[in-house]
């Protein structure tokens, strides 16, 4: 999101803060392009065998239902909060799809469904293991220490470069890197293992 962008969701959030309903919405059509990029980037290397059942529109509109849910009851006091929160709830989202697609194959598999038995038992081993690796990769991000976490979350989950993460969280931009790194070693092990299936 460029520099006038985020300039312009603060000046609309401070709407959305006095209680604004028309503000809420055209604070969310604004970071909805930022959502559908980054639902389709996390959906694609992250969970391709969702794909058949779900799509990058159906993860956005979960998304933004959540979303606002969440801001009927708390209004972010800040640009980087939002992106925080939506950043927790698209990882929610596709964690919660994958562990509804994990039991639909858990069930069809012990049923003999033939949809499932058709595509062979070594290619539902493969998705339902890249599909684990995934899915704990997503959870353990979630328990990073918080400054790691909020540094990892904006810039891999909603694709902020690091320039803009430091300005929007009052860091000296070696510091986000600093994080950055900490983050990634901390994943490393998992990540590699994950992209290693891809």
């Amino acid at each position: 999101m460029s520099q006038p962008d985020t300039e312009q969701l603060e000046k609309i959030l401070e709407g959305l803060r006095s209680g604004d309903r028309e503000a809420r919405r055209k604070f969310l059509e604004l970071a909805c392009n930022r959502l559908q990029r980054l639902a389709a980037k996390i959906l694609t290397g992250s969970f391709p065998n969702l794909r058949g059942r779900h799509d990058v529109d159906s993860v956005v509109h979960e998304t933004w239902l959540r979303l606002l849910q969440t801001l009927d009851k708390i209004s972010p006091p800040t640009v980087e909060d939002f992106f925080r929160l939506a950043a927790h709830k698209i990882r929610q989202v596709l964690l919660d799809m994958a562990e509804k697609q994990r039991r639909t194959q858990q069930r069809e598999t012990l049923l003999g469904d033939e949809s499932v038995a058709g595509a062979g038992n070594s290619e539902l081993t493969y998705d339902a293991g890249r599909l684990a690796l995934w899915t704990e990769f997503h959870e353990r991000v979630g328990q990073l220490p918080e400054a790691e976490r909020t540094v990892f979350e904006m810039h891999y989950y909603l694709g902020l470069p690091q320039a803009e993460i430091a300005g929007l969280l009052g860091l000296h931009p070696r510091k986000v890197s600093y994080l950055w790194i900490a983050a990634t070693e901390q994943l490393a092990d998992i990540l590699s293992l994950a992209e290693g299936m891809t």
